[in-house]
């Protein structure tokens, strides 16, 4: 697999970019086809990215300007980006990177598929099996019994279909739920254990200690990242909106290093666009939005609006501490009041001890699902214990 650099000269899609008009077409011809993607697609992948809506109760469109590349450069080592194409228009694309994890406390190399994205007036299982072939044979190179896995938006019927492997597309198995806690920021929260933690920000300084403690703590989740503190250093510095003072630290009373995570503001590469409301979710914003300037927090945005959130990552904090992680996110929170952030986003497995953290917070909660391979080239994976997923929500 190979990745190349990001565009030079292209400017935010929101002002660059028409979103284009497609035909819905009809008949069982082969007109398309699937090839890797390059920079020169850039512009059309925006567009695509904006017609692919992910429904929810707060139904969002993704916007990946001005690099829809960005994101991918963070998912792995080694990435590509296949693209369909149809009458010289992108129609859908889909990812594929390479990750060195730990898989049951070891060190290993895996797979990841998504960004799975068809055009809606295009979408028909030519295409899209088209493209899960092409993420297929985008993980060749990986030992016959790496872990691939894809994540999916829990509800998401169409892909739900595909798990089963249909018309020889690869098939796969649920392995964990992960839940996106979304929390309002409003009122000022108190942290009960300030007396025996502090929490403050992180310097450059502490890197070999921050790393120290990743490797103690991500041999106990599946799929965590294999980071040392080269490794750490090169990603906050190539990562857009992520800096060492991103991240908070969480010391005892003796000055040791307890947990960490990260504040990642992502509305360089990735803005979220609320697109329309559920029902029960319309009831609550307009409850919400009583409340909000009262509490000193941000009001929901109407639909058409950007939804200003950020997203919590490189959660390290050990399973039986889920004090220490509400210590931090709670921190984090009183530091966004006033910054014009509507909500933290944390995602956990359903099954991790540290879900803990997250009561009281009022947090809207959102599942994805992992999936794992259950066969490639006729080998199956290895076996996963039932050690909680480490998945970064960032990434999706």
């Amino acid at each position: 697999m190979t990745s190349f650099p990001a565009p030079s000269s292209v400017r935010h899609a929101t002002v660059e970019y028409e979103p284009y008009r497609v035909d819905k077409t009809d008949g069982p011809k082969d007109d398309f086809t699937i090839r890797d993607a390059t920079p020169a697609d850039n512009r059309q992948l925006i567009a695509l990215a904006a017609q692919c809506t992910m429904a929810g109760d707060i139904s969002l469109r993704i916007d990946r300007g001005p690099d829809f590349f960005a994101l991918n450069r963070l998912e792995g080592e080694r990435w590509k980006v296949g693209v369909a194409e149809r009458d010289g228009v992108v129609v859908g694309c889909v990812a594929v990177s390479e990750r060195h994890a730990f898989v049951n406390g070891h060190e290993a190399l895996t797979g990841y598929a998504g960004d799975l994205k068809v055009h809606p007036a295009h979408r028909n299982t030519r295409i899209a099996d088209g493209l899960s072939h092409y993420a297929e044979r985008g993980c060749a190179q990986l030992p016959p019994s790496a872990p691939v896995i894809i994540t999916v938006l829990a509800g998401n019927r169409s892909m739900e279909r595909r798990l089963s492997g249909p018309r020889g597309v690869p098939p796969f198995r649920r392995i964990g739920t992960i839940r996106t806690h979304s929390i309002p920021i409003l009122w000022r929260r108190t942290v009960s254990d300030r007396d025996s933690i502090s929490i403050v920000p992180a310097r450059w300084s502490d890197l070999d200690e921050m790393a120290a403690l990743w490797e103690r703590v991500a041999p106990l989740r599946q799929l965590a990242p294999v980071f040392s503190a080269k490794a750490l250093g090169d990603l906050i510095r190539s990562s857009p909106g992520l800096d060492i003072s991103s991240y908070h630290l969480a010391r005892s009373p003796s000055g040791e290093l307890i947990g960490f995570l990260a504040v990642w503001d992502q509305r360089a590469f990735k803005q979220l666009n609320v697109v329309g409301f559920s029902p029960r979710i319309r009831a609550a914003r307009r409850a919400f939005n009583v409340l909000a300037p009262i509490a000193g927090g941000q009001r929901m945005p109407r639909a058409g609006s950007p939804l200003n959130c950020v997203s919590i990552a490189h959660i390290c904090v050990p399973a039986e501490r889920h004090r220490v992680l509400r210590s931090l996110v709670i921190s984090a929170y009183n530091r966004l009041r006033g910054s014009g952030c509507s909500f933290m986003n944390v995602g956990l497995d359903l099954r991790d001890p540290l879900t803990a953290a997250m009561k009281g917070l009022l947090a809207q909660p959102t599942d994805v699902n992992v999936y794992l391979t259950t066969a490639r080239n006729g080998v199956a994976p290895d076996h996963l214990d039932e050690r909680p997923v480490h998945y970064e929500i960032a990434l999706v």
